[in-house]
């Protein structure tokens, strides 16, 4: 009766030598199984976005800046926008979203990404920005933030002064143009003038070569 209980020990014994033995092996061994599972990365659905749409690194503005697939819109006032903004940018700050959009609107179709970016790391212009153009219907819209101040320092094109008005910009061929109608009109008619000239002195040379042969 003796012997059972003998040899479950030595049983046990052998199986805790064996795991012993196991998890030495595995740590020696340069390929050996992980032990533990480590932590799972969160989904990028699981990340914490900002309370409008979403915040944009400033690689990835810049990447759709220089393919021509973002729109940026500065939600700063226009007195600092004149100073100096990102080069192509609009000006549309939050307080003017209701007069000013609907100029804008157009001008957001068929962009990849609409970029509302201010300056400083805790300014919430652009935020605000984001959240006016969310609740108007702009889909794909990003915050860059600190957006100006790491813009510059990145030493990407920036731009001075004041945007061209939506409306003028695109009557501009038209407005070169007639600008430049009148110096057309004028050069004809110094062409013809100088023309009408060569004709009367022509005329007048024939008249006294006339006038000539009946005195001889």
């Amino acid at each position: 009766m003796r012997l059972v209980p003998r040899i479950f020990g030595q049983a046990l014994g052998l199986v805790a030598l064996s795991a012993v033995l196991a998890f030495a092996v595995n740590a020696a061994r340069p390929d050996g199984l992980p032990l533990a599972q480590a932590a799972a990365k969160p989904a990028p659905s699981a990340v914490q976005l900002s309370q409008a749409s979403g915040e944009i690194a400033l690689k990835d503005a810049a990447l759709l800046f220089l393919s021509g697939r973002a729109v940026f819109l500065d939600a700063r006032s226009q007195f600092e926008f004149q100073l100096g903004h990102i080069q192509g940018a609009l000006s549309l700050p939050p307080r003017n979203f209701a007069a000013d959009f609907q100029d804008i609107k157009p001008l957001l179709a068929g962009k990849e990404a609409v970029i509302a970016y201010c300056d400083g790391p805790d300014c919430p212009l652009s935020h605000s920005l984001a959240k006016h153009l969310i609740d108007a219907g702009v889909k794909n819209v990003y915050v860059l933030v600190n957006g100006w101040s790491l813009w510059q320092a990145e030493k990407l094109p920036v731009a001075k002064g004041a945007a061209a008005p939506i409306s003028q910009t695109s009557q501009a061929p038209q407005a070169v143009q007639t600008t430049q109608a009148p110096q057309a009109v004028q050069t004809t008619q110094a062409a013809q003038t100088v023309k009408k000239g060569k004709a009367s002195a022509s005329k007048a040379k024939g008249q006294e070569k006339l006038c000539t042969d009946c005195t001889n």
